[in-house]
């Protein structure tokens, strides 16, 4: 398995500037709850089964099975999936090439801008938090000893530093500040290739409040979870569950991601992760992209925020709340936030700018943390529909982008009150490829009470008769469109009754967009 390794390696090292992806040959991830090596035993015999090892992922029915470079377990795929025991079976993927979404500029020290446009010192003249809210962030290492960040780590307080004993039975040794899970050991520290990024990032978080030092983060209630995932080992789908599980169960209210997931689509065990935090009531954030993009293959995902990036100072091309000319966009972009560019912490030198997305979704996580500090009270969708019905319409700004941003830009003042806005539907059109029709959301239904059958009434031709309607798709907290099905030629007249779509907080539908909760949504279309 060392020549295996050695391999991915030299890949790892030449495909640096391009992002691609391949199932490795002998290793697959399977969900199983019952005795793995005796389900080996039954496919694999003649010894066979003794040239696997497995690994179990946390304390999850997850498994990561490895063989001997000469049994080739991608062939087997198929055999596990017959086993009723089985729950699911996916290739582990490697990925290969530079998926950070950054653009740093020189370091120089310059105040954090971002904190005034979103009006961050008003809402700390309302709250600065009462809970312990935790951040989770999955990234390239970290600067522990940072002097802006020596403060802000969760610990574990159920592990003894540096006993070699795993005390709490979570199946890590000595995880008392996070996890490396690239290299497979308890330090998540950075080292002389990797750190810079998720250094800034975890700054942009939560670095140390009002204590005189360098920057400042969302809030003095809020802990980074420090998980290091992508180093010098190549990335892999199980690096990324296994993150994503471990923070899941250890602690996490929050996951923050600035990697280009675009690769991801397609990628079982990646979505399984993405499944089990969400299940587990963890509010997700990943960065839009860089690419300037228009409906990124990475909006296909629905359980997790995807943050779009506004300039957070004025330049000879754009000015504040422009769109950052390097950013994605489109209706499955969720939120904006600054990214262009973003002061905070840095790995070599103390502090530094850096520009991207991936500055714009650890802004949306913090505001988030905040908002759940202030309010403790709130569930995670109720925290989740507070942000998206806070921000800011930045639309005027950026004409040619109109409902591509997201809810718009994030606005601390406003989330952190107790007054929130309901949800509404902000833009509706039919889509003649998929014979559609799509109702653009601002704002967070309440998964619990949507009904995908109820509510709508849909009448062809202006005539009485209501033709039975329906959404097509399933509802998480970070669904912002929802398509009803209609084939059929004609003119069709469409009502969403505001009482049947609730918001976590109870709020019924603003449907007629008088600012008030109540009020049916009506429009009307064509079917050519």
């Amino acid at each position: 398995m060392k020549n295996l390794l050695i391999i991915f390696s030299i890949l790892f090292v030449t495909t640096a500037f391009s992002k691609t992806r391949f199932a490795h040959p002998n290793q697959i991830i399977i969900g199983h709850d019952g005795d793995t090596s005796s389900l080996i035993k039954s496919i694999f015999k003649n010894g066979l089964d003794e040239m696997i090892e497995v690994k179990q992922i946390g304390n999850t029915h997850f498994h990561l099975l490895e063989a001997n470079p000469t049994l080739k377990l991608s062939e087997y795929i198929t055999d596990f999936k017959m086993q009723s025991t089985v729950d699911w079976v996916a290739p582990n993927y490697v990925y290969l090439g530079d998926y950070m979404e950054f653009s740093p500029n020189d370091p120089v020290y310059k105040k954090q801008y971002h904190h005034s446009i979103i009006r961050s010192e008003e809402a700390w003249d309302i709250s600065t938090g009462e809970k312990e809210i935790v951040v989770a962030v999955t990234d390239d290492g970290f600067k522990l000893d940072h002097e802006d960040l020596s403060n802000i780590w969760y610990t574990n307080p159920n592990e003894i530093i540096g006993n070699g004993i795993d005390d709490d039975g979570n199946g890590y040794i000595d995880d008392t500040v996070g996890w490396d899970f690239n290299e497979g050991d308890n330090s998540p520290m950075s080292d002389s290739r990797n750190g810079s990024h998720g250094t800034h990032v975890a700054g942009i978080v939560g670095a140390g409040f009002n204590n005189g030092i360098g920057v400042t983060g969302f809030g003095p209630k809020i802990k980074v979870m420090p998980l290091k995932f992508y180093g010098t080992k190549a990335w892999t789908s199980a690096m990324v569950l296994e993150t994503y599980t471990y923070a899941a169960n250890n602690g996490a209210n929050i996951i923050t991601t600035s990697y280009y997931i675009d690769n991801f689509v397609g990628d079982t065990a990646y979505e399984k992760a993405l499944s089990y935090a969400y299940s587990k009531g963890l509010i997700l954030f990943n960065s839009a992209g860089n690419g300037n993009k228009k409906q990124s293959p990475r909006t296909k995902f629905t359980k997790m925020i995807l943050v779009a990036s506004t300039k957070s100072k004025n330049s000879r091309r754009a000015k504040k709340d422009h769109k950052s000319s390097f950013s994605n966009y489109g209706r499955g972009v969720d939120i904006a936030a600054p990214g262009d560019p973003i002061h905070s912490t840095g790995r070599s030198l103390s502090y530094v700018d850096m520009s991207g997305t991936s500055m714009a979704a650890p802004n949306a996580a913090g505001l988030a943390a905040l908002i759940w500090s202030v309010h403790p009270s709130y569930t995670r969708d109720q925290v989740v529909a507070k942000l998206m019905t806070s921000t800011d319409n930045i639309d005027v700004l950026n004409t040619r982008y109109k409902n591509l941003l997201g809810s718009g830009r994030i606005n601390a003042k406003v989330a952190v009150e107790d007054k929130v806005a309901p949800v509404t539907i902000r833009d509706s059109w039919y889509d003649s490829k998929t014979k559609t029709y799509n109702l653009h959301l601002r704002g967070t239904l309440d998964p619990q009470t949507f009904n995908r059958r109820g509510g709508i009434i849909l009448r062809r031709n202006s005539s009485e008769e209501e033709i039975l309607a329906e959404f097509e798709n399933e509802y998480f907290i970070a669904t912002n469109v929802l398509k009803i099905k209609v084939e059929n030629t004609g003119s069709y007249e469409l009502i969403v009754k505001s009482s049947a779509f609730l918001d976590p907080f109870g709020q019924e539908l603003d449907g007629d967009l008088n600012g008030n909760a109540g009020g049916d949504y009506q429009s009307q279309f064509v079917v050519r």
